[in-house]
């Protein structure tokens, strides 16, 4: 008789709840990582339009409206790194929450999958006792004919 783990469909059930879990962690995880990607390229512009602002000033005289045009510009540029932050943490948020989530089910999963270990562990034990059994009995009958 081939071993049956009585709560299968329950354990097939938390591997659906545990895969679901991941598969929304995934998207967090590569929105995370454009908005890092978004946040370094925000920070590099911000030092390109710093420096060349620093080097025109250096070299000649520039026209006030130019360095109010940079100087908005450079405002604008810290503005949008203020709420990329904002966003990346409100991003971590979600992604913790989720990895929480994920985590629980992958630990519910993981209790059914060691009680299934040790009932298969059991049935090959008393599988390995029966024949076991049946072979010293056959032993004990044919030694009994060979006696008689």
């Amino acid at each position: 008789m081939p071993f049956q783990f009585t709560l299968e469909a329950v354990l097939r059930y938390r591997r659906s709840l545990e895969d679901r879990e991941k598969l929304r962690l995934q998207p967090l995880l590569f929105s995370r990582a454009a908005l890092r990607a978004e946040l370094r390229r925000a920070r590099e512009a911000y030092r390109q339009l710093q420096t060349a602002l620093h080097e025109e000033l250096q070299r000649a005289p520039t026209p006030a409206i130019e360095i109010q045009f940079s100087l908005v510009c450079l405002h604008g540029m810290e503005a949008r790194e203020t709420l990329l932050q904002s966003r990346l943490r409100q991003m971590q948020v979600e992604i913790d929450q989720q990895t929480a989530r994920y985590r629980q089910e992958r630990r519910k999963r993981e209790v059914l999958d060691s009680l299934r270990d040790t009932q298969l562990r059991d049935y090959r034990l008393q599988q390995q006792r029966r024949e076991q059994a049946r072979l010293d009995e056959m032993y004990l009958l044919r030694r009994g004919r060979g006696q008689a």
